[in-house]
């Protein structure tokens, strides 16, 4: 037997040694695919291993270990797991059974790998699952899956990771060949996976289809560094003995279609097998055929050794040369002669499809890949010449021909290298770089209160701008020399403020009031700085419509009207030609306009059903980047423009990030830097025991929902059996039912693309109140429990209706117009019969009620005072017979009344309060600091607390070119 030969049966063996019953027979016969004499003498090994008797390989304290693991635990559906809960099995196989859970403390969702027991069974075993779980956790680099933690869950030890919702590369060839832009724009991703890894002296050793996930926006992630080897690095054993972290060599890991020849025949390898490997899987992605498959393993084993591959071109001659290029020199047999770096592969695979990008392609010459040379008459090379000059010259003429239109072509972000910059607990939000790329403002609740954070890029110290203000400060703007910083405080009545870069000078720039503003963006000139009345974080939550936008001098005050349309976070075009805004329009679709700077006709940017917001121009002035969920996923897209007009030059293109929610884009001055906020969250329904004569929480919440859905808006049916929520903030905004208890499925009431919002329960439970936009705008509509009966209630013809409210006989409903007061109708006539009774006007004609809740004797609106611009101003009652108001507190909203028509529950940000209405006596009796309470619900008898929470958590990350 030849010495290769016994190398390949060497390593079968070890490999069938790892697998026991069934997944060992499985094994062999993948591996040995028809070769029986292969079968029949890795076997007859097995077996006189297994005479050997396993107690003289191992000791008898493994050998005890073992048998407590012959029976491994692995968990049930909804069972808790630690500090998660476990939703759904995901899939199993040799490697184990890996889960979909609930990371109870963060609100996230993750995947459980729960291994089998074969791979923990020793101390050697488990130190080496240890070391890898901490080596994968190390890596911090938007291609490689996250692992945020390991644990043991009975005898069977677990990896928690990120979870991602998508499909493996498998998968993806599975459904078909993948075109060349799609394989090169997977491949450069792995690449830079393995670059980052590679600075950690870490080796994946395990490179294949199925250990890459592809997410649905097409973003890449690198699976399952458990292979990985350190290098060079060393740890202390509980002996005080230096302790190696390699890996054996003579051990084969990986799999064979995929290995590098080092790597086959056991030898110690470094990181150039995994870039073999990814040689490898860009082979198959290009082709559909692997490299090095034969018949039988010891024909892989020997191509895969002695012989290459076929070019990729013979199978497609459309590929270009330079791809035969980059594939042959990573399968390099000899690793001095491969890739030495990821980097360089990577660099030379982002050429390529730039190339290919902008249609300047190698051509693929037919007659190179012949056996034999081909004599090509001196007549046939003329005709060739000849032909090749025409092609040029007509391509010049459809090129530079007068008048000819061409989309521009704009850097093209898929080689950009993604790092993070902030990883506080928490929200980092608004980023605004500075001209020069080298820092960046955001803002921040690190401490309590939203403060404005400068910190350097690249380094990990932030500073607190605004420290001595314990009023909330916001959106910081960058001016266009980077010298000064515009910012919307709360302060002194609230405004827009400007002050130095180092946070100081400070000074007000706007009033309170109709123009305090919010949102700033500085005119390239700096003279200038756009505001907006109402204040924009995500595209779903306004409460001033419409918005009007407005430009402050900034260094007199003086202010000029822009538009008087809704318009928030407008951004002025870098040569100040254009301001670009969105906006809503058609009963709440968000799209994108812009608008002369100095007023005039708006142009339209997008109109379609996707939501699009937070536009803001590239610096060279040819594309708008926006933010859009019209690929599937909350993502960064661009749409080529004509600054001087507005006029379109092309269809939006996705500019594709890490993240599965981006928002708040900002850019630097040359126009290769991008900063974005990653933002991840959801909102739950907690339950709250609490004691109405004590006046007080009992122990903590505890969780009705877990899970990724945005719970807002909630309600309890009178029985108290069930409650209602709008997925206010989600793609599809539903209301949604579900047992008081969270058990059971959730069962919709609504399920199509209008937005319904603000259910509330009728006084006998049948029926659900909400507003929506399905009949073209927002009106009230009413629904049976069953789904039928869907009844539109409000047909205003001025203004936007929202928020109904019951009243307590169920005859009559409260509702608020948009930019209006309240009004109260009665349920008992149709509206052609309607004459809604308007709540008379509040002292200061600025003002008005917010209704939400009508005691239980029906006597007194509970609600909230708003102003234009400043939607929430404290807790007001509103006695209907009097037609008196009565103001309780200057903060708070949705106050909910207790059933002794005299106390009262608000929330306010992180707060949960108990107000007497008599003495006006307030006092907070829970706290949920950081995360935001978002609505709230009382059960009838007073002793249990529903309210949604909102658990958000966003850094701000940054793509860059350089």
């Amino acid at each position: 037997m030849d010495n290769e030969r016994w190398q390949l049966i060497e390593r079968l063996f070890h490999g069938a040694l790892e697998r026991e019953g069934g997944d060992r027979s499985s094994f062999l016969s993948e591996v040995c695919a028809g070769d029986e004499s292969l079968r029949q003498q890795i076997e007859g090994l097995l077996k006189a291993h297994d005479r050997a008797g396993e107690f003289i390989e191992r000791p008898p304290k493994d050998q005890a270990a073992r048998a407590l693991c012959a029976s491994e635990t692995t968990p049930s559906v909804n069972q808790q797991v630690g500090t998660y809960v476990v939703l759904s099995l995901l899939g199993k196989g040799g490697m184990g059974e890996v889960y979909l859970a609930q990371d109870t403390r963060l609100g996230r969702k993750v995947a459980l790998k729960f291994l089998p027991a074969r791979f923990t069974r020793n101390s050697e075993q488990l130190l080496r699952f240890g070391r890898e779980a901490r080596a994968a956790s190390a890596l911090n680099h938007p291609n490689i899956l996250t692992v945020h933690d390991i644990g043991q869950y009975g005898t069977t030890h677990f990896i928690a990771t990120e979870y991602i919702e998508g499909e493996t590369l498998r998968e993806r060839m599975d459904a078909g060949k993948l075109d060349l832009k799609e394989a090169l724009d997977i491949a450069i991703q792995v690449a830079g996976a393995l670059a980052a890894a590679l600075a950690e002296r870490i080796i994946h050793r395990d490179i294949k289809p199925e250990n890459i996930m592809i997410r649905r926006d097409g973003y890449v992630k690198v699976l399952d560094f458990g292979l990985a080897k350190l290098t060079e690095r060393q740890g202390i054993s509980h002996s005080g003995q230096a302790l190696s972290l390699d890996t054996q060599s003579g051990t084969v890991m990986g799999t064979i279609n995929y290995m590098s020849p080092e790597q086959a025949l056991g030898r110690e390898v470094d990181h150039r097998t995994d870039l073999f490997s990814l040689g490898a899987v860009l082979y198959e992605m290009v082709t559909g055929a692997l490299p090095f498959k034969n018949s039988t393993v010891a024909a892989s084993f020997d191509a895969l050794l002695n012989r290459a591959p076929d070019p990729v071109t013979e199978a497609d001659p459309a590929l270009p040369m330079e791809l035969e290029r980059i594939i042959g020199k990573a399968l390099e047999k000899d690793r001095e002669l491969r890739y030495q770096t990821a980097s360089d592969l990577r660099g030379d695979l982002a050429r390529l499809k730039r190339d290919v990008d902008s249609g300047i392609l190698p051509v693929t010459s037919s007659w190179v890949r012949f056996k034999k040379p081909v004599r090509v008459g001196w007549i046939a090379k003329v005709s060739a010449v000849a032909a090749l000059l025409a092609i040029v010259a007509v391509s010049s003429y459809l090129l530079l021909r007068p008048g000819a239109k061409t989309e521009p072509r704009g850097p093209d972000w898929s080689t950009a290298i993604v790092t993070p910059i902030t990883n506080q607990p928490g929200e980092e939000l608004f980023p605004s770089l500075s001209p020069d790329g080298k820092s960046l403002v955001y803002a921040s609740r690190a401490r309590g209160n939203w403060d404005i954070y400068w910190q350097r890029v690249g380094g990990q110290t932030s500073m607190n701008l605004t420290e001595d203000s314990t009023a909330d400060d916001n959106h910081p703007a960058f001016s266009p020399d980077g010298e000064v910083i515009a910012f919307r405080s709360e302060r002194q009545g609230g405004g827009i403020f400007i002050m130095s870069a180092s946070g100081e000078n400070i000074r007000r720039l706007t009033d309170p009031g109709e123009y305090s503003g919010y949102n700033p963006a500085w005119s390239p000139d700096g003279n200038e700085i756009l505001c907006t009345k109402a204040r924009t974080r995500d595209p779903y939550n306004r409460s001033v419509i419409p918005s009007r936008l407005w430009a402050v001098n900034a260094a007199t005050g003086e202010k000029r009207v822009v538009t008087e349309g809704d318009a928030v976070q407008a951004a002025w075009s870098p040569h100040g030609h254009r301001i670009a805004y969105w906006g809503l329009q058609k009963g709440g679709q968000r799209d994108l306009w812009t608008i002369p700077a100095a007023g005039g006709q708006p142009v339209p940017v997008t109109d379609d059903d996707a939501t699009d917001w937070n536009p803001v121009w590239s610096p060279d002035g040819k594309y708008l980047y926006f933010t859009s969920d019209r690929g599937g996923s909350m993502n960064l897209w661009r749409v080529p423009i004509e600054e001087e007009s507005g006029r379109m030059l092309g269809q939006p293109e996705a500019v594709r990030t890490p993240s599965s929610y981006s928002q708040h884009i900002t850019f630097s001055r040359d126009g290769r830097q991008i900063a974005y906020a990653n933002a991840f969250g959801n909102t739950n329904i907690r339950r709250a025991f609490f004691d109405p004569v004590r006046e007080r929480v009992l122990g903590q919440p505890i969780w009705i929902t877990q899970g990724r859905r945005q719970m807002t808006d909630l309600d309890l049916s009178p029985d108290g059996r069930w409650v209602v929520f709008s997925s206010q903030g989600e793609t599809q905004e539903d209301l949604i039912l579900v047992r008081r208890d969270g058990t059971g499925t959730l069962r919709h009431l609504t399920d199509d693309i209008h937005r319904d919002r603000g259910p509330r329960f009728s006084p006998d439970g049948s029926q659900v109140a909400f507003y929506s936009n399905r009949g073209g705008k927002f009106e009230i509509w009413t629904i049976n429990m069953d789904g039928s009966g869907l009844r539109q209630i409000t047909q205003s013809t001025t203004s936007t209706v929202f928020n109904p409210v019951w009243s307590p006989d169920g005859t009559g409903i409260a509702y608020t117009m948009l930019r209006g007061s309240g009004f109260i109708l009665d349920l008992r006539k149709p509206w052609t019969e309607q004459t809604p009774t308007p709540l008379p006007p509040m002292s200061d004609p600025e003002l008005r009620l917010v209704p939400w809740c009508w005691s239980p004797d029906g006597k007194t609106l509970a609600g909230w005072q708003a102003r234009i611009g400043q939607p929430k101003l404290g807790i007001v009652l509103y006695a209907t017979e009097s037609q008196q108001y009565e103001k309780l507190t200057d903060f708070g909203t949705r106050p909910t009344w207790l059933s002794d028509n005299r106390r009262l529950l608000f929330y306010d940000m992180d707060k949960l309060y108990l107000l007497d209405s008599k003495s006006k006596k307030v006092w907070t009796i829970l706290s949920t600091e950081p995360n935001e309470i978002t609505g709230l619900a009382l059960v009838r008898d007073d002793r249990h607390i529903y309210f949604s929470l909102r658990q958000a958590e966003a850094d701000i990350w940054l793509m860059s070119l350089d």
